[in-house]
């Protein structure tokens, strides 16, 4: 059946009826076609559901597995019956990120089929009992005590961007980003995917180490005042990263040139040679290729006189500008509409009318009752005030 809507649905069962069982139960060729279905697709979610009632050779479906991973492609297996090749449809699920379930009798079958793909591909909101993991070590969880907090209640599943810097995240097995951070052209974003209220929080208000996360989060976001200048450019030309340091007057300079590191986009991670230029000013280049993202140039430890600074490259789809103009001029000359036209005129016909059928019966049909009802009262009238008389 072709990857289509089930809006037919009779079709449907009739194409499927028309399957004949027959020869032996071949799992990866089935994978790789429902695999090359479901890989151009455009969907948010992408979900395969392998049900077998059979043993079958391996052949290179964990290869195939591994590839549906890395395209963010999930793959649930169901065993039916007792003849299935258990260890092996567990390696398939657990290798593409999916779940593996095994039941004896049919009749289970259409509840744990929508259970996994509501799981996998239905509502954002995960609500059960998680304890927040810690991606990699900033400076925002210095003294928060983040290795004893306790499980949040829930959370929103959502995909960080590949420039951004995952801090924390939540469920172990998903492994789902719960904070993360990214530069934005000169300010900084953040996205917590929990809350801080008594609907998933409601361990974390009395934890200890509460109120010391959002300050931290808080201090992470505002800008800073460094007391050094501190600057970094890109050079297309050179596919370099160029940074200088100017002391202020009145400041003493540092005895020693501290080790500083550029952290970039991909786990990008280099050390640049930073020298003296001249009293007071330092300067430093390092090739980092033409990665686009966030870059952050640091010393090993805090330095006053060299401080953090951030380089952003704009990745390529917010280099954009503009719109299609010979694009939007087909659509409106295609449509019988107007490019561009003044606001004034947006809503005029140009002449043009629409025919549009309108239904008189129920009008004609009440009318019709209470011309009725008129003729009985106009016939009955005379009779009934011929006996008002008499009596």
């Amino acid at each position: 059946m072709p990857v289509r809507r089930a809006e037919d649905k009779s079709l449907i069962r009739r194409l499927i009826s028309g399957i004949t069982p027959d020869g032996g139960t071949q799992i990866a060729p089935a994978l790789t076609e429902a695999f090359k279905r479901v890989l151009p697709s455009k969907a948010s979610f992408k979900h395969i559901v392998l049900l077998t009632d059979g043993i079958s050779e391996e052949g290179d479906s964990m290869d195939l597995a591994k590839e549906a991973f890395g395209h963010q492609i999930t793959i649930s297996t169901v065993g039916l019956g007792q003849d299935v090749n258990r260890a092996y449809l567990e390696r398939v699920a657990s290798t593409s990120g999916g779940r593996s379930y095994f039941l004896n009798d049919p009749q289970g079958l259409e509840q744990i089929l929508l259970k996994d793909v509501k799981d996998f591909s239905g509502s954002t909101t995960i609500e059960k009992p998680l304890t927040p993991m810690i991606a990699h070590e900033a400076e925002i969880l210095q003294g928060v005590g983040m290795e004893s907090a306790p499980p949040l209640k829930g959370y929103a599943r959502f995909s960080a961007k590949p420039s951004s810097d995952v801090i924390l995240n939540i469920d172990a097995e998903k492994k789902d980003p719960l904070y993360v951070r990214w530069q934005y052209g000169l300010g900084r974003a953040a996205v917590f995917t929990s809350d801080a209220k008594s609907r998933w929080a409601e361990a974390w208000i009395s934890w200890p180490g509460f109120d010391k996360f959002w300050i931290n989060l808080t201090r992470d976001l505002l800008a800073h005042n460094d007391t050094s200048e501190a600057s970094a450019r890109y050079d297309s030309a050179d596919t370099s990263v160029e940074v200088s340091y100017r002391i202020p007057p009145g400041r003493p300079e540092p005895t020693s040139i501290p080790e500083i590191f550029i952290l970039g986009p991909n786990g990008f991670q280099k050390n640049i040679p930073v020298r003296k230029l001249a009293p007071r000013v330092y300067s430093g280049t390092l090739r980092t290729g033409k990665l686009r993202g966030v870059y952050r140039i640091r010393p090993v430890s805090d330095n006053a006189a060299f401080p953090e600074i951030g380089l952003y490259r704009a990745e390529q789809e917010l280099q954009e500008r503009g719109s299609n103009e010979k694009l939007l001029r087909q659509i409106s000359s295609f449509t019988g509409g107007r490019f561009n036209p003044p606001p004034s005129s947006v809503f005029e016909t140009g002449g043009r009318s629409i025919y549009q059928s309108v239904q008189f019966w129920p009008a004609l049909l009440g009318l019709a009752v209470l011309l009725t009802v008129a003729e009985l009262v106009a016939r009955k009238w005379s009779g009934l005030t011929s006996r008002f008389r008499r009596a």
